[in-house]
């Protein structure tokens, strides 16, 4: 039985629902037949023309990305310019474009995490959990199998499930409570109407104060022990993600809490400061947020394109292990456009005696 893009789409959807993207954002199928048959899939950071000609090469049916290549509303596709020349070629070859972009930032194991391991941390959390979207849900039912009910609530995502009996003048009521995020409620209750489990008038969403434990921006993790020097460290950043130069600022004298955020970052400076991490990694820092008045503190800027990229190894290793028929590649393209021109010493001149 073949894949279908839909299945892949699915799939991602669990690990980072939509729901949690920024409101500017636009991921999912952006290009592409939902139930068009897949076999081959290239993931990448960014959509460019090379990257659209490995895929026909290679070819797959489907390009996961990181970046959208569609923010706003487009009035015509064709190929004179860069966007309308990609979308035709995509669509000439039967290539789906999937993306996931802020909900992977957000999600669990997605571009924090990748960065954050690469870089070789233990103990990894998220560094700002500011995600609102934890709802109790509340099921009264006469279902004789708690475990049937319990299990279907863990298998949607539902925690701390729970029930106790009800004291009613019906006997046999149970009162099942979980905890799960809200993208999850609708889903879980259209499951437990299909077993028979969802009594009329006794299914109830109830909103909480507390943020999700599933989502969240940044990451922070340790070293071992005592932590590394800071000159290490900053040759252990530059060797894992492959990295010629970096800007950085602040001095520290040893670094064992290191907070790290893929991509644009700098908005998460104070929240690192505030759980006590001596380095933050991460890009597209501005000259005067390189000012901190932490002591013991760096601030260190690896570059967007290298401070993402390892995510399209980590779809393609999720993708792999999900879907067994289908073969997964990472883009052997270079998308990043910014350069470094890194200078050799002038050579001295040797004085004769």
């Amino acid at each position: 039985m073949s894949t279908r893009i839909r299945q892949i789409s699915t799939f991602l959807d669990q690990w980072a629902p939509p729901q949690v993207k920024m409101d500017y954002d636009n991921v999912g199928l952006l290009v592409g037949d939902p139930n068009a048959s897949v076999s081959s899939v290239l993931t990448c950071l960014d959509i460019t023309d090379a990257v659209v000609a490995e895929a026909i090469e290679k070819g797959s049916e489907l390009i996961v990305a990181h970046h959208p290549l569609i923010f706003s509303k487009i009035g015509s596709i064709n190929p004179t310019d860069e966007q309308g020349r990609i979308i035709y070629k995509l669509i000439k070859n039967d290539i789906g474009l999937l993306v996931a972009h802020t909900n992977l930032d957000a999600a669990l194991d997605g571009v924090s995490f990748v960065l954050a391991n690469i870089l070789g941390l233990d103990n990894l959390r998220f560094l700002d959990k500011n995600y609102s979207i934890s709802r109790k849900i509340r099921l009264i039912t006469s279902h004789t199998d708690s475990d049937a009910v319990l299990k279907l609530l863990n298998y949607h995502s539902a925690e701390e499930a729970h029930y106790f009996e009800v004291n009613n003048r019906q006997d046999g009521l149970k009162c099942f409570e979980a905890i799960i995020d809200q993208h999850n409620v609708s889903v879980l209750k259209k499951a437990l109407k299909n077993e028979g489990m969802l009594k009329e008038g006794s299914f109830q969403v109830i909103d909480l104060a507390s943020t999700t434990q599933n989502f969240g921006m940044g990451v922070i993790g340790e070293y071992p022990e005592e932590g590394i020097g800071k000159n290490e460290f900053l040759h252990l950043v530059s060797k894992a993600l492959d990295v010629k130069a970096i800007r950085f600022s602040g001095d520290v004298d040893r670094i064992k809490k290191v907070a790290v955020c893929g991509g644009a970052g700098v908005f998460l400076k104070n929240k690192a400061i505030q759980a006590g991490a001596q380095a933050f990694v991460t890009a597209d820092i501005k000259y005067h947020d390189y000012f901190t008045e932490k002591d013991d503190f760096l601030l260190v800027d690896v570059g967007h394109y290298e401070s993402e990229f390892p995510i399209a190894e980590a779809l393609k290793n999720e993708l792999t292990e999900a879907f067994e028929n289908v073969e997964v590649s990472v883009t052997r393209t270079v998308t990043n456009p910014m350069q470094i021109y890194v200078s050799d010493p002038e050579p001295k001149t040797i004085q004769q005696s």
